[in-house]
Parts: C-alpha cells; sequence; structure tokens
C-alpha cells in the first residue's frame, strides 16, 4: 500500500514534514524520532528552514537509518507529510517521480499575505489550492490530498492535526513500524485528557489515507 521506492537512496527512510508555526511540524518530527530511537533504529532530524513561531514556514527532515546527516538533498525524500498547501509546495525540490506526498488542503493565510489583503496591496490572495494540487501532481503520481484540519476538528482539537497527518504516513506499508504500534508510543507519551483525542485523529489519518487510490483525493 502506498508503496515508496527507497532503493533509489541506498538505504533507510527520508521524511520532510512542511508546514507553519504552530501546526505541530516540530512536535511531530520529534515523536518519530523517539518513537524510532526507542525501537534501535539510528534517526537523525534537523530544521531545514524557517522558524517555529506562528505563521512562520517551517520544515523539518527525519531520517530513519539513512546516516548521520540531518540534511536530504534535491529530489531524494522518500516521504513528504504537508501540513498546508502552500508549505507542501515549499518542500517541492525534495520531491522526485517516486516520493509519496501527503497533503492537507486546509490553508493557512501567511501573516504577510493577511497584511498585504488589509492593506490591499497587490499580490495579496491566496493561490487556488487547486493549482498547487496540479503542481504538485506534475512531480509525483504519488500525491494523495484531504482536508486534514476537518479530520483533527471531528477528532475533537484542530490542534491534533499533526496527529492526523502522521496518521497518513503510517498508513504506509513501507514505514520502518507499523500504525499500531507507532500508535502506542504516542498513548505512551501524551498526557491522559488528550489520549482520546489524539488517538481519534491518527486513526482518522490512517483509515483517510488507506481509502485513496494512487493519485486519487482524500475524503
Amino acid at each position: 500500500m502506498h508503496a515508496r521506492r527507497t532503493g533509489k537512496n541506498g538505504s533507510g527512510c527520508r521524511i520532510v514534514i512542511a508546514g507553519t508555526g504552530g501546526q505541530g511540524v516540530l512536535t511531530a518530527a520529534k515523536l518519530l524520532c523517539d518513537a524510532f530511537g526507542a525501537r534501535g533504529h539510528e534517526v537523525v532530524s534537523g530544521q531545514l528552514h524557517g522558524m517555529a513561531q506562528r505563521g512562520g514556514a517551517v520544515q523539518s527532515s527525519v531520517i530513519i537509518d539513512g546516516g548521520i546527516s540531518p540534511v536530504i538533498g534535491n529530489g531524494r525524500t522518500d516521504f513528504v507529510v504537508g501540513f498546508e498547501p502552500i508549505e507542501t509546495v515549499r518542500a517541492a525540490n525534495y520531491v522526485s517521480p517516486s516520493t509519496v506526498i501527503y497533503m492537507n488542503l486546509a490553508p493557512v493565510v501567511p501573516f504577510v499575505l493577511a497584511q498585504r489583503t488589509v492593506l490591499k496591496q497587490d499580490d495579496a490572495d491566496y493561490p487556488d489550492v487547486s493549482q498547487l494540487v496540479e503542481a504538485l501532481s506534475a512531480a509525483t503520481d504519488h500525491l494523495f490530498t484531504l482536508d486534514a484540519t476537518k479530520h483533527a476538528i471531528e477528532a475533537g482539537a484542530a490542534k491534533a492535526l499533526n496527529m492526523v497527518m502522521l496518521g497518513c504516513l503510517f498508513a504506509s506499508d513501507d514505514m520502518p513500524c507499523k500504525a499500531d504500534e507507532f500508535l502506542e508510543f504516542i498513548i505512551s507519551r501524551v498526557p491522559a485528557k488528550l489520549k482520546e483525542v489524539n488517538v481519534r485523529a491518527f486513526r482518522s489519518g490512517v483509515e483517510a489515507a488507506k481509502s485513496w487510490a494512487v493519485g486519487g483525493v482524500g475524503p
């Protein structure tokens, strides 16, 4: 299911997580590192660019059993997990035809763009999301899209977006551990009052991803 072609990179699993500050990108990267590190894998991670302040662009890399450098070369990532449409497109330089992309379709309007709108300046419009999807579809046939923000809200909290997106990622049979195993790790790490929401969000992402056909659009 959702086979990736990591053989092109020699070994290991390379993941880019892209979004904006406040969406839980860095938390998702840390969970991946901690979970796979606890299972005996060699894991490195780095913040590729951006600031974790709310609204700022954030990209993190996670490399599992792929060497000691956190840097991922152009066209050499296996998975892109995009929390926000524009930020997913910003990660396009890491994409090859064999890369699997999970893309949240719900936009977060950048602060600078919102400021331009208030000031009635030119170039203040958020790009058409369908055009962003089309651009990524030209880069790989393995693009899977959904309104992950809606899934998170339905699970109980918009902040559970990162759990929905991680669920999508672990729907792939090519991740180094199974979805249920990663979910057990999440349950062991989150406060008791947040467990139900996080479990629902994660399972929602898994189920949505498993419902896709290659190149299709998720619910």
